[in-house]
């Protein structure tokens, strides 16, 4: 069995960065499934460029912060037939959708595409009601940039919690919706005020699986001496160590990688 012992030759702080990660494939017995002495030095060469900075969390106290939210969030999602779906149903269309018209219905769709593998197929396919906002908020301190990530839960996600950006919402499914808690930062990232539109542009989901559907991705700067109080579920993380986590499986969330990619 391969050693997860994780002290190096330059000593406790890449230690310490390599000590939550392994402690994790141990305790969740995945040593088998992984070649250990690889993902060491997979890890040690990433991290390396952020030793010689210090940052407002060290990239091994972000690693221990995530797997802290993962145990804390424990989800059981049991699979049921559509009809016992109290707050669905199959619409007068035959879509199957919300009874309050939030969220998103399936549709069908009947395709045709001379150039594909196949020249003609039908599926079922997500409607999105509105349009989302994928936000990022950005800061600079001492010439370093940083974003506010969180620690953002899923049910479909195989890992519970990935790092996902500011904000992800679709604003129309709180609108008049008591069920629903608006997220951290929701007023500002509709309509800008406090900080500073940095960019602000459409992008279009996989339309293989998302009907037609947009997203706006909107990036907003912390001005300068601006204080601001975050939950305990974000983190200010620096972009180089966003870089490294991007490099580490699907620890990063899909609508993260897709603002992220506009930066580029």
């Amino acid at each position: 069995m391969p050693d997860l012992r994780c002290d190096t030759a330059e000593g406790t702080d890449r230690g310490s960065l390599l000590r939550p990660a392994l402690e994790a494939i141990r305790k969740h017995k995945l040593n088998n499934l992984f070649d250990i002495a690889q993902i060491s030095l997979k890890i040690e060469q990433l991290a390396a460029p952020l030793d010689s900075r210090k940052y407002l969390h060290r990239t091994g106290e972000l690693i221990q912060w995530l797997d802290d939210e993962r145990s804390q969030n424990h989800i059981l999602a049991k699979r049921l037939d559509l009809n016992a779906l109290t707050e669905w149903q199959k619409d007068t269309k035959g879509f199957f959708s919300n009874k309050r018209g939030k969220f998103f219905k399936i549709v069908g769709v009947k395709t045709s595409s001379p150039g594909r593998e196949v020249p003609a197929w039908s599926q079922p396919i997500l409607d999105n009601e509105g349009t989302g906002i994928i936000g990022l908020l950005m800061k600079k301190l001492q010439g370093v940039t940083y974003f506010l990530m969180q620690a953002k839960v899923d049910v479909g996600n195989r890992n519970i919690v990935q790092l996902g950006p500011t904000v992800q919402f679709n604003p129309g499914n709180y609108i008049d919706n008591e069920k629903l808690q608006k997220p951290f930062l929701f007023n500002e990232f509709q309509h800008a005020q406090k900080f500073i539109t940095v960019m602000d542009t459409m992008q279009a989901e996989e339309g293989g699986r998302f009907y037609k559907e947009e997203n706006c991705h909107r990036i907003l700067m912390l001005p300068d001496r601006t204080e601001l109080s975050v939950p305990p579920q974000y983190r200010w993380i620096a972009y180089a160590q966003i870089q490294f986590f991007l490099h580490l499986g699907d620890t990063v969330n899909s609508s993260a990688r897709s603002i992220l990619s506009c930066l580029i």
